[in-house]
């Protein structure tokens, strides 16, 4: 019989390389600090790329408003 650990660490090998056999917990949380701060740095790349964008958006808003 299959157990939920094994179907862990299973999972885990097959696509997220785990670090330690047979340690399905530590596998399972190394993957996922891993996985969480790939996402936060993409989420904060983008935020700063929009913040960008929104800055130079306001300032022609700007300069258009004070031409007329």
């Amino acid at each position: 019989m299959i157990t939920l650990n094994h179907s862990l660490h299973s999972a885990l090998k097959e696509f997220f390389e785990p670090l330690r056999p047979n340690d399905s917990r530590t596998d399972f949380y190394t993957v996922y600090s891993r996985k969480s701060g790939e996402f936060d740095q993409n989420y904060a790349r983008e935020y700063d790329d929009l913040n960008t964008f929104l800055i130079f958006v306001s300032c022609l808003i700007f300069a258009l408003c004070i031409e007329h």
